[in-house]
């Protein structure tokens, strides 16, 4: 079917494509900094230069704060050195330290999960630098998103929603239900046909932990032609399953893993996501496909994408 010609390139851009429109928050959320606040709690100090220091704030006197850290006793770091301060008791644990929040967890490579936005928030992700995908959060349960490449083809528009349906009291074991749609077409290139899917899943875990399983309908509308004669618009559909997965192991890595199962054909792979800081993250994969009825495929193929969080 012709639709299978389709196949890799929409499952990239196939779930929750985001918003280029995102606000940047331009207040860093550092309010600690502009206070004379010394009480002794733990806080991350996140650099300008991507660098932390962990330990405790003991001074500020207006130009620079006071760090007791563990290892190399008090820093002190001028105000115009830091981004952001946290206080660590907020922030999540692996492996016993603390750590930022996966800053991209409502998607893995381009498969979504149920884990929400927040209102404000959003992303966006450049695969390749060649396509984009964005997601904006209009509320803390509904968001809308985009996606294109640098050729403007495909051209394609989602809707999201999410909610939690149950979070248990270690906040480890929630559950989250992510549903939407998504359509577009290939515009220019072939102004005649339109590609779209439809989709629910279930996410289990945290945005540190967690596994998603996704299912819907695929669906490609265009027009047959046969010796240059147009036959009319011929409707192709397949079921979409996909199995997605991931495992934080450290401040700066995640193992990933993302597979699909669009009729009898199977795509996807492992892979690594790579944290920078608060809000930035570089996915790798290889990833692979086959077509079980004839029992042929290919598995090589390189995958990267960087994704920049958008407001707080």
């Amino acid at each position: 079917m012709k639709i299978l010609k389709h196949v890799f390139a929409l499952a990239v851009f196939c779930c929750s494509f985001d918003s280029l429109i995102s606000q940047v928050n331009s207040q860093p959320a550092i309010d600690s900094l502009n206070t004379a606040d010394t009480t002794l709690k733990y806080v991350v100090v996140e650099l300008e230069n991507n660098t932390s220091i962990t330990g405790k704030k003991v001074s500020d006197d207006g130009r620079e704060i006071g760090i007791m850290t563990v290892d190399k006793g008090l820093i002190l770091i001028p105000k115009y050195q830091i981004r952001t301060i946290t206080v660590s008791a907020t922030m999540p644990t692996v492996g016993g330290k603390r750590v930022f929040p996966n800053p991209h967890p409502s998607r893995y490579f381009y498969s979504p999960s149920g884990i929400p936005l927040k209102k404000g928030e959003g992303y966006i992700q450049a695969i390749y630098f060649l396509a984009y995908q964005g997601q904006y959060a209009l509320t803390d349960h509904f968001s809308i998103g985009i996606t294109s490449t640098l050729w403007a083809s495909p051209f394609l528009v989602n809707m999201k929603y999410t909610n939690t349906l149950h979070k248990s009291a270690d906040g480890k074991k929630n559950i989250y239900l992510a549903t939407g749609i998504q359509a577009g077409s290939l515009t220019y290139i072939d102004p005649g046909t339109y590609l779209g899917i439809g989709y629910a899943g279930l996410t289990f875990g945290n945005a540190e932990s967690n596994i998603t399983i996704n299912g819907g309908v695929l669906g490609e509308s265009y027009i047959g032609y046969s010796y240059y004669y147009d036959e009319g618009r011929e409707n192709d559909f397949l079921p979409a399953i996909s199995l997605c997965w991931n495992q934080r192991v450290n401040s700066n890595l995640s193992f990933m893993g993302e597979v699909w199962l669009l009729g009898n054909t199977i795509v996807g792979g492992p892979g690594m996501r790579f944290y920078s800081g608060r809000k930035n993250t570089i996915d790798f994969a290889i990833l692979g496909g086959a077509d079980l009825s004839y029992g042929d495929g290919i598995f090589g193929i390189p995958f990267i994408s960087w994704t920049r969080k958008m407001g707080k």
